[in-house]
């Protein structure tokens, strides 16, 4: 039997690894390996640049966020050129991920299956890069979404706070909208005995990952480390990815503002601290879920994050770490580093629970198995020619 051909839709390239942290280019990996055969339109030829540029002029004049990815000329000229490309190809299955704008005006019969991390209505005002918006680009935004999703054969979304979004906030039908824990953004995971068993040393070593210090939760990782060394604990905090405000700092926080993960030496060294690291502490002020905890279950680390937004369905307490409440400052988050680093038989057991959650649900491989089952319940007509057909329970 022939497989499946599906179109890739989206106006980003789906192979550089850096767009939505890697998730267009390892959910595109997933699908090839285990849906069809993926045709990949992606990316639409647009020069963004008078857009960029009136991003930047929208925000001097107005202090307003205007977003291109949600303009309404873009969308229009997605649907034309992706309607254009899918007439030609004349795939069986369109995927489109984050792509709320190329589904928007896409006039086609085929189904669609539908992947994003949280509907518009839960995410403006509460990512900071989709606050304080103009008007023009919320109420595109919000239209998108509801032409999406209302095109959408199957949805798919990477947590319950989203599934209940899309439901409840756009009236989407609850049998098309499935919660499919996202993976590990890793081009080569580790293997179980590379990272277990893990072993407490004399020091606390917690690992921060993340772009923006105050939106990570950097303030509260800081005051953390602090309240451990004032408990007597001998601690320490790396951070990669961001920097905290001039003038902070101390002897036992490390910072290193950037890493490639695409060269292979500073690869290398991210996978070194990694392996170095006893805790992954994010309080994150906002998260649609957090590829990142996925890796850290990969790496089999327990992560200490803020039960917010899409991060309870992927650091599930007692399994692969624990979520606290989000006015929980740094003492809270030291308490449970503390008892955990106290008690190594049960630090022993979360660590090995953590790999255990990577390798049961948080990575792309039974994403992609996942979506093959849905697929097939979904659209009965296709199931045939999947390379899964076990059925959805």
């Amino acid at each position: 039997m022939k497989r499946l051909k599906i179109a890739y839709v989206q106006h980003r390239a789906a192979d550089d690894i850096r767009n939505w942290s890697g998730t267009l280019y390892f959910s595109k990996v997933a699908i090839e390996r285990h849906v069809g055969t993926v045709v990949d339109l992606s990316p639409a030829p647009v020069n963004l640049l008078p857009f960029r540029v009136a991003r930047r002029a929208v925000h001097a004049l107005t202090g307003k966020q205007y977003s291109y990815d949600h303009e309404a000329l873009l969308a229009r000229y997605f649907g034309w050129y992706f309607g254009r490309l899918i007439e030609r190809e004349r795939p069986d299955l369109i995927f489109a991920p984050a792509g709320s704008s190329c589904l928007a005006h896409l006039e086609t019969d085929v189904p669609v299956v539908y992947f994003t991390d949280g509907p518009w209505r839960v995410i403006q005002n509460y990512n900071p890069a989709y606050s304080n918006m103009l008007g023009r680009s919320a109420r595109s935004a919000e239209a998108f979404e509801f032409r999406a999703l209302r095109r959408a054969d199957v949805t798919l979304v990477s947590s319950r706070w989203a599934a209940e979004s899309a439901v409840r906030d756009y009236g989407a039908d609850p049998a098309r909208v499935h919660d499919v824990s996202i993976g590990a953004n890793l081009l080569r995971p580790p293997s179980r005995h590379r990272v277990l068993p893990r072993k407490l040393g004399r020091r606390i070593r917690l690992l921060m990952v993340g772009v923006v210090w105050e939106a990570k939760g950097g303030p509260i990782a800081f005051e953390t480390l602090l309240r451990l060394l004032e408990r007597g604990y001998d601690a320490e905090l790396t951070v990669v990815g961001c920097s905290p405000p001039p003038g902070l700092a101390h002897p036992r926080m490390r910072v290193i503002p950037f890493l490639n993960k695409q060269v292979p030496e500073e690869r290398a060294r991210f996978d070194q601290l990694w392996r170095d690291a006893d805790f992954f502490v994010l309080p994150t002020r906002a998260d649609a879920a957090g590829v990142v905890f996925c890796e850290a279950s990969a790496h089999g680390i327990p992560s200490i994050a803020t039960h917010t937004g899409g991060v309870p369905s992927i650091v599930v307490d007692g399994k692969n770490g624990f979520t606290l409440p989000y006015e929980a400052g740094g003492e809270a988050y030291a308490r449970v580093i503390a008892e955990l680093f106290d008690d190594p038989a049960r630090y022993a057991r979360l660590c090995e629970s953590s790999r255990e959650e990577f390798e049961r649900r948080l990575n792309w491989d039974v994403w992609g198995e996942r979506v093959a089952e849905i697929v097939g319940r979904s659209l009965p007509h296709l199931r045939d020619r999947l390379p899964v057909r076990k059925q959805v329970a």
